[in-house]
């Protein structure tokens, strides 16, 4: 008996609210369905974009696996311009980065790279960072490569990035800014790692650069 006055008395509260805020209720819940309504749309044409840039993605690997350049650089020139920023806009950017070097097309592959640069995923902007940074190196452009590799990379790319810093700075004959990058890039590079002993011997070979003012 208690149990069923509570209930009621429960109930004729709520009865009560409603009956009073109803005009103010209504409309709220009106927005709060919209903006589901809303964000349901924003998922499906997420999902849609993620498709439609993965079929793009796939079309270029299908052209490089079939040895055709001009069509892969098509497929990639539509991840570029209308999927920017995606994961695939990066990989595509990548690979076609590796294959344009590979055929001495340096202002391909920077363009490629400098796209991928601008990812929003840490992971994928640094290793593109880097990669831009040794393409302007073979471009005789390291005063560039310095600009491209500022700012402090995810604590994993600490060796990477130090190592291409290196590069850098010995490229402009800055031989103690070599040391100290090289230097950092070795304690942040574990003892299995296969580019740690390439790294050493830059470190011992340091003075061996020419130095500039």
């Amino acid at each position: 008996m208690r149990e069923d006055l509570e209930q009621q008395e429960q109930f004729d509260a709520i009865k009560g609210f409603w009956n009073d805020n109803k005009r103010w209720i209504v409309p709220v819940l009106s927005i709060i369905a919209v903006s589901a309504m809303s964000f349901n749309g924003w998922l499906w044409w997420q999902d849609r974009q993620a498709a439609k840039a993965t079929d793009a993605l796939a079309a270029m690997e299908q052209a490089l696996v079939e040895q055709s350049v001009d069509k892969a650089r098509v497929a990639f020139k539509v991840l570029a311009e209308d999927y920017s920023g995606t994961t695939q806009a990066a990989l595509g950017g990548l690979q076609m980065a590796r294959v344009f070097v590979s055929e001495g097309s340096l202002p391909e592959a920077r363009a490629a790279l400098e796209v991928v640069s601008k990812s929003p995923v840490d992971e994928f902007a640094w290793i593109a960072k880097i990669r831009l940074a040794g393409v302007l190196l073979d471009e005789n452009n390291a005063k560039a490569a310095v600009e491209v590799l500022a700012g402090d990379p995810p604590k994993e790319f600490t060796g990477l990035v130090n190592d291409r810093r290196g590069d850098v700075h010995a490229a402009l004959g800055q031989r103690e800014d070599a040391r100290k990058a090289w230097r950092v890039a070795l304690d942040a590079t574990g003892p299995e790692a296969a580019s740690r002993e390439l790294i050493a011997r830059k470190l011992a070979t340091v003075d061996s650069f020419g130095s500039k003012p």
